[in-house]
């Protein structure tokens, strides 16, 4: 069992939890979003509104339910495919929209315009999810897991989940945050006097 597939799936899960809940309460903020992004027809946005929410929801309290409890494999699964999906949606977005006003993302993660840094965040998502579903996730069981790669000292459980916590969130906050992190603008990143 892994530590980072665990960090992986926590990270995918609070990440998820968050923008379903965003997208749960401002359906009309995602409604918004993507018809100014002008991929989906209307019938496929209102789905897409209705369903969109709810799922990220149920999926995140998947993981987390798998992550304490049970196998990760078809949650996680279940996580990089929507990831992959949220990452292709989001290219052809970006390739639609090149060189056009601000377009929000809506991805229930604040209002960061659709852009390269959008798609990173996605296939990062990807990767987390991917982490869990190859690694799997540790064990709860001083004996389920191992520091090392075969070693015979097994770390306390509460030194594991402190561990995947705070991986997890690390990841989680870090990933949610690269967008809007590279659209700040580089007056305000740079040093007075031209240093850089």
């Amino acid at each position: 069992m892994s530590l980072l597939g665990g960090a992986g799936a926590l990270a995918v899960a609070l990440v998820l939890l968050v923008s379903g809940g965003a997208h749960l309460r401002d359906r009309a903020a995602l409604r918004a979003a993507l018809a100014a992004h002008g991929v989906l027809p209307a019938g496929a946005r209102r789905a897409v509104t209705a369903l969109l929410g709810p799922v990220e929801v149920v999926l995140a309290l998947a993981l987390l339910a798998a992550l304490v409890a049970g196998p990760v494999l078809v949650p996680a699964l279940a996580a990089a495919v929507l990831a992959a999906g949220f990452t292709a949606y989001l290219l052809v977005v970006v390739r639609r929209t090149r060189g056009e006003e601000e377009i929000p993302c809506g991805c229930g993660l604040g209002t960061t315009p659709v852009g390269p840094w959008a798609v990173v965040r996605a296939a990062l998502l990807t990767g987390l999810a991917g982490l869990a579903v190859v690694g799997g996730t540790p064990g709860w069981s001083a004996a389920d897991v191992r520091l090392g790669g075969g070693s015979d000292l097994s770390a306390p459980v509460w030194a594991t989940a402190l561990l995947v916590g705070a991986a997890g969130l690390t990841l989680a906050v870090a990933t949610a945050a690269l967008p809007a992190a590279r659209a700040v603008p580089a007056s305000l990143t740079t040093l007075p006097g031209g240093a850089r």
